[in-house]
């Protein structure tokens, strides 16, 4: 019996070992992603490893590049070490990071002749200082940088003018690492380099030229790709890698239109613009997808990772149904901000604070200038979009919000953050001459304040505050001049609604007119300027006489007392304004 034990029980330690030895996982297989990288500055790239599930990451130099579970951030020009450590293994990838990473679209520019020039975007992620341009052949090719010389964003703009026939090569680099942050952008003047060998169909001589050579888009955004083609209603595309990029088609403008690339995952693909009627005649625009995330960059989707812990993720509105998000660092400038966002999406605000001039939206638009004093933003001019009639009061307010002070004796719309704790804050209401509502008005105060002039400060906003429009309708009551003005009351869904006229020469027609377009009814016995539509069945009827240069319209009906339209008309002669 015992000796059966031993045989089972050196049967079960067997196979016991086996099990462990099958359970524990083996670090011989682990596989890093990549063995080297290049990372810009300030940019992010991620490693994996393959075949282990408990991975330790570390870095040679933190000062170069920091790594959090294999995402690895570029923090200075240099070289170092990640290292992965699984089990008993430590694998190692070499990264390099450079100052700036400088793309051209085009990077290939076709000229005709001598004179003719080309407008480049360059996009330099990265640093911008020092940026500089030249060329290998000034004899064919010249570059300069667009004035103003703006950047958007990451943008900026270079022109290439053609000085001679033949090739030269513009090259874009940084002055202090001209051998690693660099882009050549190739000029070929005289050549065609579009050519048509095919002359045997209808169609041979149309021609689709894209506006970029190549694409480059992050994953989870979106660009932008023209093209031009003389027959637009046979131009199709195809994508050679939907998991890649998707290309969709957009608006068109003459001969050109527009189509949006959408980064899905990091790699390379290529989207071919043919025409229909004639296959034979294509264009094929590589795409490149990286993963790198990038500040003040609008993307589709919410980015699901930040460059550094402390980063923020702002949201966007487009418009009603269209949302972008942009990611930003944690002391960001949000003018800055703004400025990116209005001029990638063509869209401003008014009272917004911004970096660059502002777009008008409307003609009479102006802004404001000024020099902030907040020294957590780089110093410069900042702009405010204001409308025509602008309120001072808002415009204090969001100079004051965005340089993160608020000034003794001026008047705000938002409340102060007091500077000392003896500071006071004083408050009143005045109506908004644009809604007839009541606002609150506030002003911070030091502790030994001026009462006087506190008064005056008041009384001089109140009296500003308090205008208002004639035939305007407002939903609360407005405080007006007794000695000059009215105020016509009546209700509109069972509430009251109020219009200010004035006491002496108001225009009748012009009241009810805009009491009617409130109401969206027609009251009888009336006066108009616009016809009602009767009910004949109800014997309505209209009344329409001329006076002057006008034509005074009545709502009548049969059933009631004929005096009354008498009597409406009676009245005409002393309710119109004179002269008319």
């Amino acid at each position: 019996m015992k000796k059966t034990f031993k045989s089972l029980l050196s049967i079960f330690l067997a196979v016991f070992m086996v099990v462990s030895l099958m359970a524990v996982p083996s670090s011989a297989a682990a596989k890093l992603s990549k063995t080297s990288v290049t990372v810009t500055k300030g940019y992010q790239t991620t490693l994996t490893v393959s075949g282990a599930s408990n991975v330790t990451w570390s870095t040679g130099d933190k000062s170069i590049a920091t790594v959090s579970k294999g995402k690895v951030v570029g923090k200075a020009p240099g070289t170092t070490y990640v290292y992965a450590k699984t089990g008993s293994t430590t694998l190692k990838c070499k990264v390099t990071v450079v100052a700036a990473k400088i793309t051209a679209s085009p990077s290939e520019v076709e000229l005709d002749s001598a004179g003719d020039s080309q407008i480049v975007t360059l996009t330099v992620k990265g640093s911008h200082s020092g940026l500089t341009v030249g060329t290998t052949n000034k004899s064919v090719a010249t570059a300069s940088w667009v004035k103003p010389v703006e950047w958007d964003g990451n943008k900026i703009k270079v022109k290439i003018t053609a000085k001679g026939t033949g090739t030269a090569r513009i090259k874009v680099y940084l002055k202090k690492y001209p051998s690693t942050c660099y882009k050549y952008i190739d000029v070929n003047v005289g050549d065609s380099l579009y050519e048509d060998d095919d002359t045997s169909t209808t169609n041979s001589n149309t021609n689709i030229i894209p506006l970029s050579q190549s694409v480059s888009v992050n994953a989870n955004a979106t660009a932008t790709l023209q093209v031009y083609s003389t027959d637009l209603k046979n131009l199709n595309f195809s994508v050679t890698n939907s998991k890649i990029a998707t290309v969709t088609a957009g608006t068109t403008s003459g001969n050109y239109k527009n189509f949006t690339v959408k980064g899905v995952s990091a790699g390379t693909t290529t989207v071919r613009f043919y025409d229909k009627s004639n296959t034979k005649k294509y264009v094929d625009v590589p795409i490149t997808v990286t993963n790198n995330l990038a500040y003040y960059e609008l993307y589709p989707t919410r980015p699901t990772s930040l460059l550094l812990s402390t980063d923020k993720i702002i949201s966007v509105s487009a418009n009603s149904y269209t949302t972008y998000y942009m990611l930003v660092p944690a002391n960001y400038d949000p003018a800055y901000a703004n400025t990116v966002i209005a001029q990638k999406l063509n869209k401003y605000s008014y009272y917004e604070v911004y970096t660059a001039r502002p777009g008008r939206i409307s003609n009479n638009d102006t802004y404001s200038e000024f020099s902030h004093t907040n020294s957590v933003y780089n110093y410069g001019t900042r702009y405010v979009l204001l409308p025509a009639n602008y309120d001072k009061v808002k415009l204090n307010t969001a100079i004051a919000k965005y340089n993160g002070r608020f000034e003794y004796y001026t008047v705000y719309n938002e409340r102060p953050n007091v500077q000392d704790n003896w500071d006071d804050v004083k408050t009143w209401s005045v109506i908004d001459a644009s809604t007839g509502k009541s606002v609150t008005r506030y002003m911070l105060v030091p502790y030994n304040y001026d009462q006087d002039k506190i008064d005056k400060i008041i009384t001089d906003d109140k009296g500003s505050s308090n205008t208002y429009n004639y035939y305007t309708i407002y939903n609360t009551y407005p405080t007006v001049n007794a000695q000059t003005d009215d105020v016509v009351m009546y209700t509109k869904s069972g509430v009251w609604r109020y219009m200010v006229v004035p006491k002496k020469g108001v225009d009748i027609l012009k009241r009810n007119e805009a009491i009617k377009n409130d109401t969206g009814v027609y009251e009888p016995y009336v006066m108009y300027e616009t016809s009602p539509t009767p009910n004949t069945a109800n014997g309505e009827y209209v009344l329409a006489a001329g006076y002057g240069t006008k034509t005074v319209y009545v709502l009548c009906n049969y059933s009631q007392d004929s005096t009354q339209h008498q009597l409406a008309w009676a009245n005409i002669s002393t309710a119109l304004p004179k002269g008319n």
